[in-house]
């Protein structure tokens, strides 16, 4: 969610609009000026894109025996995971966002053209994140910083890929800021992050039994818009708040809610790259 570009107006929650300016392509013969002579306007176009935001939000409630049994600070510890939550669910909606945009480019591992063409040995390294970047830069901004968000299946893969092995151990050494943002390191001007909140696609053969393809996001800056983190607000009702309705004051509530919108700005800024992984460790919904 902080990857993407803030909006520049949001009227109230019913729609969220981004600007979106055209890259300018003049050739040598109409920037060539004539001495005396003024030049007409180089004209560009301002487009902007609007969205609907979708209302998201989820609540815990406890009771005061709960709490009292409980042998540690159950409502915080809850409202913490109430908030991983969120912000599980809001990347799940940017990436059903960038994966439904079909004017993305998609660049795929080995030598598949297709989704389902890869092989369980098609797997992200240097080589493939180079292509991606490659693209990037041939749309004419070669200066810019990209950023790159992997699954950690396909990072594990990217970080032991003989390509990338020695240079991407040296650097996490040097450049490491820790993963609490997700984070890990920076390589060719690409600043490495990992995700489990990537989800995979599944895949069903014709042949053969359902396998899991992973996107990798590469981006430039203004590939695509997000609301901010202040549009997600967090709610705690303590015991009693509840009025006639919970006389007693055995009830307390803690909740997020979030309108969001998300918006593909550019599609000529972002690739997405596709590949196998050789693990395939999943969240953990529950622990039993």
């Amino acid at each position: 969610m902080k990857l993407g570009e803030a909006p520049i107006s949001q009227r109230g929650y019913d729609s969220v609009t981004w600007a979106r300016l055209n890259p300018m392509k003049l050739t040598i013969a109409q920037a060539t000026l004539t001495e005396g002579v003024t030049p007409d306007s180089s004209d560009n176009v301002v487009g902007t894109i609007t969205v609907e935001p979708v209302l998201l939000g989820a609540y815990t409630r406890f009771t005061d025996k709960l709490t009292m049994e409980t042998l540690f600070d159950v409502i915080p510890a809850q409202g913490r995971e109430l908030y991983n939550n969120a912000k599980r669910i809001i990347d799940e909606q940017i990436q059903s966002v960038l994966e439904n945009d079909d004017s993305v480019p998609v660049i795929y591992a080995g030598t598949a053209e297709s989704r389902d063409q890869l092989k369980s040995t098609d797997t992200i390294d240097l080589d493939l994140l180079l292509q991606g970047t490659t693209f990037l830069a041939s749309q004419g901004q070669t200066s810019e910083h990209y950023k790159a968000v992997f699954h950690p299946n396909t990072f594990l893969n990217f970080a032991q890929s003989s390509s990338t092995n020695t240079w991407l151990n040296k650097t996490i050494y040097e450049n490491f800021k820790g993963i609490e943002d997700g984070y890990v390191t920076t390589i060719l001007n690409v600043d490495i992050y990992q995700s489990a909140n990537v989800k995979p696609f599944v895949v069903d053969p014709a042949e053969g039994d359902d396998f899991n393809v992973y996107p990798t996001y590469v981006f430039r800056k203004g590939a695509y818009g997000t609301t901010t983190l202040k549009d997600l607000q967090t709610y705690f009702k303590p015991y009693g708040s509840g009025g006639t309705e919970d006389p007693l004051d055995q009830r307390a509530t803690i909740g997020w809610k979030a309108y969001f919108g998300c918006a593909v700005l550019n599609p000529f800024f972002l690739v997405r790259i596709e590949s196998r992984a050789t693990t395939d460790y999943q969240w953990q919904v529950a622990i039993s």
